[in-house]
């Protein structure tokens, strides 16, 4: 197994990603800290990995505050003895046009997404100094690299290539990688889901695999990034898209002017 006696906290745990990653790293051996605000779901999630034969215990978090953070270590050292990977999949989203995005809205986002990824690596680093080093993995989004219809999303995900790239610099001394996982467009967990939540036309139309990412895809990649598999690289990106990025200009273009017009209506009828 490939996370054999390693402790990984992952935020945002309850999430596509973050469920996907917490069922995957405590099949690979790994005692899984479940950090999520849903105390439901958290709880939910650990009972499903313990009763599987793993190991997980859940702290309620937000990851924008402080005292959370330090009993959330607290409670992860009392538990596990120390910390070697840590997983920021925590995010907030908002679909708004850039025009009437309002702070209140922009500093939400930059708070759960840049500031929380940074207080995160602040409170969890020094711990897994001292279990020994290990590897951070921030979930980014190719939403950083291109734009997209939330410029909050989009500058706090291209804000976190510097941060991951400086964590990687100023950590290395201590045996800690830092990476960044660049996401494209994600399925939900099931069928159904996808259906309800269907707001956009086909994402399809401009991945050249021709569909989402099913989210143990995405986790896959993650427990590449947190294991020894990537023992050399730091300081990167690793970017799962299904080939959304390299797609023709001319295919992104027919699905953004599309997206376009969604927007527009749903501002237009509020």
């Amino acid at each position: 197994m490939r996370l054999a006696n390693k402790v990984a906290l992952i935020t945002g745990s309850t999430g596509k990603v973050g469920r996907a990653t917490a069922r995957l790293f405590a099949k690979e051996g790994a005692a899984v800290v479940i950090a999520t605000e849903d105390e439901d779901a958290g709880n939910a999630l650990a009972l499903e990995i313990n009763v599987a034969g793993g190991k997980a215990l859940f702290v309620k978090l937000d990851v924008t505050n402080q005292q959370q953070w330090d009993e959330a270590i607290r409670q992860v050292k009392d538990q596990f003895g120390g910390l070697h990977i840590l997983v920021n999949s925590a995010e907030s989203h908002q679909l708004s046009m850039i025009t009437q995005t309002d702070l209140k809205t922009w500093n939400r986002v930059f708070d759960v997404n840049l500031t929380g990824t940074l207080m995160a690596i602040q409170t969890c680093a020094p711990l897994m100094k001292e279990s020994g080093g290990g590897s951070i993995v921030n979930l980014g989004s190719v939403a950083g690299i291109s734009g997209s219809f939330s410029s909050a999303y989009s500058s706090t995900k291209w804000g976190l290539e510097g941060l991951s790239r400086s964590a990687a610099y100023m950590l290395a001394d201590w045996g800690i990688r830092c990476n960044v996982l660049q996401a494209g467009s994600i399925a939900n967990e099931t069928p159904e889901d996808n259906a309800n939540t269907a707001t956009e036309p086909p994402v399809q139309e401009a991945i050249l695999l021709r569909r989402q990412a099913r989210p143990e895809e995405i986790a896959n990649a993650v427990l590449f990034l947190a294991s020894e598999d990537s023992s050399y690289i730091t300081g990167n990106d690793l970017v799962v898209d299904g080939g959304w990025s390299s797609a023709a200009p001319y295919l992104l273009s027919e699905r953004q002017n599309r997206l376009l017009e969604i927007l527009q209506e749903k501002v237009s009828a509020k």
